[in-house]
């Protein structure tokens, strides 16, 4: 294809789509590598999990406002990051001493964490102390120094032990009132300080990017669709976690109609002006419902609470999506939502239930939905940045795109040191094994630049200092400098070539079409004189015209003909003509 295919008409640029990984800090990587990209090209599709969704959803607003300066935002964030980062996480009242222990323990100010653990388990500690050392005092007397050493070694056990029991205890139940998180993400209690918590201080920033800072509604998923300067839309789409149901959403359309919220929750969650916009929206679309069916509408609510409804996808705030996607377990709070539970009705006199719903992280689900925006033959690009670790053994690798033709198809070996490491290999296994299969594929590994992250960089690492976020910037600079194809070479592999990667996706697309196609050509023969059989008196969908019916049968009957009699040999196998490793087509659901 013509590079000038994928250049935007009016803006002289060329386009492509961009997908960012989870990482809760690692994020601060992405503005300078988004700032780079920018320069050369112009995002048509954005996509991102948990940081990278925040990431996204700025950089779809950036883009949305390039014309009035809305990269000048984002260039901007690295800066306020590397004094405030730890600020923007903000727990409620309850939560701070817990919170201050989890902080103390990042930053390995034992005496702090100790302390920490008695406050917690006050009352209760200091009395265990005290009752362990009473009948040590009463047996040794004034002159037992060896008993009363040992005494008060065994009784601070004692103090730590309860304390941390009964500060566990408490945590749970603190936990289950806040949706497992310490953070709610806006002004906890009410209360806003110098700095916004997380929820504000993005939501100020996709709007400022945006162009419409000071504007009373939020930037819409609406905003977004409707043509810029240049003419073309912005779409953007984030991941969610739906824990209550098992399974990953994409924002912003959770699937139907049947999602509601309460604004009071929300509050916790969101700025106000945010839930207030929501549910003046939700309310509207239900009055219209209650208007049309008059006295069997059902006003919905949970426990005596009113509920409103959820926002249609063009109707949902940006943060909206960004926020439900960044909800890091036990450190920012799951967003709840509510749902008819039409199946468990149990008679037609009787309502179904109401059932309060948890949306968590996205990245437990997807963490690197590299198969956003994905298509057989790319008209443009579609880059993706991974965040991955550090190897000690390759101290000098910090940032890679294999471009090279062979190159990035084997997977990638991690240590797994201690019960904790091998805890987190347990989940990493179990939610990213589909990522990291795809990302290996020819057609998507020459498209994705990973950057490699030592164990005191990103992560849960929210006190990191501004030199260290300053490096982990100018490696996400250096990323954007291989997709973009402007490196002045290196350790780091090869620049990025669109046309070489399509002419892998045309092979990769080849193979899996020839595999697929020729099962099914086989299988035709016996299989339509049963289906041809149906065409009059199908036993599922049978509201279809019978015409549709046919010509469903005819073009499936001329391609897989066509097929059986022209593919006689098979191209797949052949040595050095498909990339490895070998990949499948397959059905899958959409989510």
């Amino acid at each position: 294809m013509p590079q000038e295919a994928a250049t935007g008409q009016q803006t002289g640029l060329l386009e492509c789509d961009v997908i960012m990984k989870g990482g809760i800090t690692s994020g601060v990587v992405y503005p300078q590598a988004i700032l780079t990209l920018a320069q050369k090209y112009r995002f048509r599709s954005i996509g991102g999990t948990s940081a990278g969704a925040i990431a996204a959803a700025v950089t779809a607003a950036a883009e949305h406002g390039r014309k009035a300066g809305g990269f000048s935002t984002l260039e901007a964030m690295p800066g306020e990051l590397q004094t405030d980062l730890l600020a923007l996480f903000q727990p409620t009242r309850k939560a701070a001493p817990w919170f201050g222990i989890v902080t103390a323990a990042l930053g390995k100010k034992w005496l702090s964490i100790l302390w920490g653990i008695i406050r917690l388990g006050l009352p209760w500690g200091p009395l265990a102390f005290l009752v362990a050392m009473a009948p040590l005092v009463l047996v040794a007397g004034p002159k037992g120094w060896l008993v009363w050493s040992a005494g008060v070694l065994v009784s601070l056990v004692f103090l730590f032990g309860v304390s941390a029991f009964v500060g566990i205890r408490r945590l749970m139940r603190l936990l289950a009132q806040q949706d497992y998180g310490l953070c709610p993400g806006s002004c906890p209690d009410g209360e806003r300080g110098a700095i916004a918590p997380l929820s504000d201080w993005l939501s100020d920033r996709i709007d400022r990017a945006a162009g419409i800072e000071g504007r009373e509604i939020p930037l819409l998923f609406r905003d977004l669709k409707t043509p810029g300067a240049d003419g073309k839309p912005v779409s953007l789409k984030t991941v969610t976690t739906n824990l209550s149901m098992r399974r990953p959403h994409t924002l912003p359309d959770l699937g139907d109609r049947n999602y509601y919220f309460d604004p009071t929750e929300f509050r916790r969650l969101l700025p106000k002006r945010v839930v207030d916009y929501m549910q003046q929206t939700g309310d509207a679309r239900l009055a219209e419902t209650e208007a049309r069916l008059g006295d069997k509408f059902i006003w919905p609510t949970y426990e005596g609470r009113r509920l409103s409804r959820f926002p249609e996808p063009d109707d949902l705030p940006v943060i909206v999506a960004a926020r439900m996607s960044l909800s890091f377990p036990f450190l920012i709070s799951a967003v709840p939502l509510y749902r008819v539970d039409y199946p468990a009705r149990v008679s037609d006199d009787q309502p179904a239930p109401m059932r309060r719903l948890l949306f968590s992280d996205g990245g437990l689900s997807s963490n690197f939905p590299i198969h956003f925006f994905d298509s057989l033959l790319p008209m443009r690009p579609t880059f993706g940045i991974c965040l991955d670790e550090w190897d000690p053994l390759d101290p000098k690798r910090r940032v890679r795109l294999p471009m090279q033709a062979g190159s990035g198809q084997w997977q990638g070996i991690g240590a797994v040191r201690g019960t904790a490491a091998f805890a987190m290999s347990l989940m990493d296994a179990a939610k990213d094994w589909q990522d990291q299969l795809q990302s290996r594929l020819a057609g998507y590994r020459e498209r994705i630049v990973h950057v490699y992250l030592k164990p005191d960089e990103g992560g849960m690492n929210l006190t990191m200092p501004a030199e260290l976020i300053k490096g982990l910037g100018d490696l996400g600079g250096r990323a954007g400098e291989l997709m973009a194809g402007t490196s002045a070479g290196g350790d780091d592999s090869a620049n990025f070539d669109f046309t070489d990667h399509q002419w892998r996706r045309v092979l990769v697309l080849y193979a899996a079409l020839e595999e697929a196609l020729g099962g099914a050509a086989k299988a035709w023969p016996h299989v339509r004189p049963g289906i041809e059989a149906l065409l009059k008196t199908p036993p599922s969908y049978g509201s279809s015209t019978l015409a549709d019916r046919k010509a469903v049968l005819a073009r499936l009957d001329g391609l897989l003909s066509y097929v059986d009699a022209t593919w006689t040999s098979e191209l797949r196998d052949k040595p050095a003509l498909i990339p490895k490793p070998s990949c499948a087509l397959r059905i899958s659901p959409d989510y």
